[in-house]
């Protein structure tokens, strides 16, 4: 007969089986856990498909203004004088605005931000409520380092702050017009900054984001980034220590004689490239939309005017060159100082001068034998002198806004032309086109293309207007001019200058003829004389008659000065009568 089996041994038997089970229920388990969660995954998966595919209008309303495409400005090029010297930079700075959706109670929002940033809680309140219907409306377009930490510091809804690049011109003032300017894109709106601005400015980034509630950035695809590629630097052909001699002298000359503006270039006369180019009054580029736009443009480009006996070696040297005049031959400019022509004009003298020289109506400025050789030249010829000193074009200097002057095309010229042109009335012209034209009495009768940019010169381009025989007469007579002449406050003892001084009348535009005791006053030269290196204007508007008027008073010292320091600072060895005695040169900082 069997035993039974006991208690313990059935006990111990279902402990054995229960273990051996174990196994296949953990793994049962496991199986159904990752299934669980696997199914979970391709839902969420599917869901966020489904989500970036087909929103539904709830989340698209939510995720209204939360991202979107944003445009990186690229950092903009750098501008320096011809040796290296800043005079624009970029840095990054930084804009506040606010988004008036995440702005509880305004009021507060603009007290507490005003305080942080030192503003005016009541501006800042109404532009809030002035445009809030906006997502984004600057505070601030610029913080300095204290309010921006002031700023973080505030952790306020509806308050943001995005980099922004800052132009700012360590030059500050000097050759402010010829420099410009740029608007609040960093796009440039004026001189060199508008001629250049495809190259300063670069190729701007964008960046496609998605921002929390407080707008800051929560994810940035790598696909959605493209880097903006930064601006060139440029190098200017202008020294800011010749600049700073020119603007100082300008601004001399204009407090002294109550002048209403000036301007002046110093141009290298071998290259063509301009070593400055001043207008007084000058601006600062950094507040430059606050400005009259009169004050803003560069009219050493920009303005044409009547320039006057500074005229007359155009066309002294053109009737020379084609022998309707030889510079010895005499011409009977009165002994009374007035001249009537066959049609009834009168041309008048500041002194009679009687019989003279060819070559000394140019050294005393003499209007009547200036117009009755002018006669014998005629007018296709008078006129193709003009085009072919560049007159009635533009340079070639490539500054934007430049006015190619006025020369009246052969139709329109009148019986009076022939007499007005050589005295430089009839005809308008820039200060760059002047220096340019006058560039011929330095390089044997060939004018230079002036250039602001450096290193472009390498190969000058040069258009003949003269014989060489002729510009290089003409230029010794335009040194008796100094010496003898109108000129001889110009009458360097460092150098040898030669030029030529001129008073103009100021045309009245409203009521025709000459507005009474209007003057421009202005001043032409080079030097050295024997081996040049400079062309020099200085030109002077509307100086108080009670002070001075003439060319030869007002332009002529400061031109000198200009030039006598101009020379000393670049080495060049004098040749005047002191040729030792060292000339004092302004330093930037004076």
């Amino acid at each position: 007969m069997a035993r039974s089996s006991s208690p313990e041994a059935e006990r111990l038997a279902a402990a054995n089986r229960s273990v051996a089970a174990q196994p296949r229920r953990i793994f049962i388990t496991g199986c159904v856990l990752i299934s669980l969660l696997s199914v979970t995954m391709f839902g969420l998966l599917g869901r966020v498909v489904q989500l970036q595919t087909q929103p539904d209008d709830r989340l698209a309303q939510s995720m209204k203004g939360r991202g979107g495409e944003s445009r990186l400005l690229a950092r903009r090029g750098t501008l320096t004088d011809t040796r290296g010297r800043v005079i624009a930079s970029t840095r990054l700075g930084y804009r506040l605005f606010a988004d008036p959706v995440d702005i509880d109670d305004i009021s507060e929002f603009a007290v507490r931000v005003a305080h942080a940033i030192g503003d005016d809680p009541v501006r800042i309140d109404q532009l809030i409520n002035e445009k809030a219907g906006s997502r984004y409306i600057v505070i601030n377009d610029l913080l300095n380092d204290e309010q921006y930490k002031a700023v973080k510091e505030l952790k306020l809804r509806g308050l943001a702050t995005e980099p922004h690049p800052v132009r700012e011109y360590q030059a500050e003032t000097l050759a402010s017009q010829l420099v410009g300017f740029v608007g609040d894109e960093h796009k440039g709106l004026d001189g060199v900054e508008f001629a250049l601005d495809e190259v300063l400015r670069g190729e701007p980034g964008r960046v496609r984001t998605l921002r929390d509630v407080r707008r800051r950035p929560l994810w940035i695809e790598n696909a959605d980034y493209d880097p903006p590629s930064d601006g060139e630097q440029v190098r200017l052909s202008v020294d800011l220590m010749i600049q700073s001699i020119a603007e100082r002298e300008l601004a001399a000359a204009c407090e002294k004689h109550k002048a209403d503006r000036a301007e002046a270039v110093v141009m290298d006369s071998r290259t063509g490239q301009v070593l400055a180019m001043a207008n007084w009054p000058p601006f600062d580029p950094g507040g430059s939309l606050k400005v009259d736009p009169k004050i803003r443009r560069n009219r050493c480009v920009t303005d044409a005017y009547e320039p006057g006996s500074i005229f007359k070696p155009f066309i002294h040297a053109a009737c020379t060159d084609v022998g309707v005049a030889r510079p010895n031959e005499l011409i009977d400019c009165t002994t009374s100082g007035v001249w009537v022509t066959s049609y009834r004009r009168r041309l008048r003298d500041a002194h009679a001068h009687g019989l003279i020289s060819w070559d000394f109506v140019l050294i005393y400025s003499s209007n009547i034998g200036m117009g009755k050789v002018g006669e014998r030249l005629g007018d296709r010829r008078m006129y193709d002198a003009l085009q072919a000193f560049g007159f009635g074009q533009r340079t070639g200097a490539a500054l934007p806004g430049e006015s190619p002057g006025i020369v009246n095309p052969l139709g329109k010229w009148t019986k009076y032309s022939l007499t007005s042109i050589p005295m430089g009335q009839e005809i308008a012209v820039t200060p760059i086109q002047m220096v340019k034209a006058f560039s011929a009495f330095a390089n044997g009768g060939m004018i230079v293309t002036p250039s602001v940019l450096a290193g472009e010169t390498d190969t000058p381009v040069f258009q003949r207007a003269l014989d060489p025989k002729t510009a290089d007469h003409t230029r010794a007579v335009l040194r008796r001019v100094v010496t003898e002449g109108t000129g001889r406050r110009a009458n360097s003892k460092l150098y040898r200058l030669w030029g030529k001084t001129g008073t103009a009348q100021i045309p009245d535009k409203v009521n025709g003829g000459y507005i009474d005791r209007a003057y421009t006053a202005s001043f032409i030269c080079g030097a050295p004389l024997d081996d040049p290196r400079l062309i020099t204007l200085v030109t002077v508007h509307q100086p108080d008659p009670s002070t001075g008027y003439y060319g030869g008073t007002v332009s002529a010292p400061p031109a000198m000065n200009i030039v006598e320091q101009t020379l000393t600072y670049l080495g060049v060895p004098a040749d005047g009568e002191d040729a030792q005695r060292p000339s004092e040169v302004a330093s930037l900082t004076d």
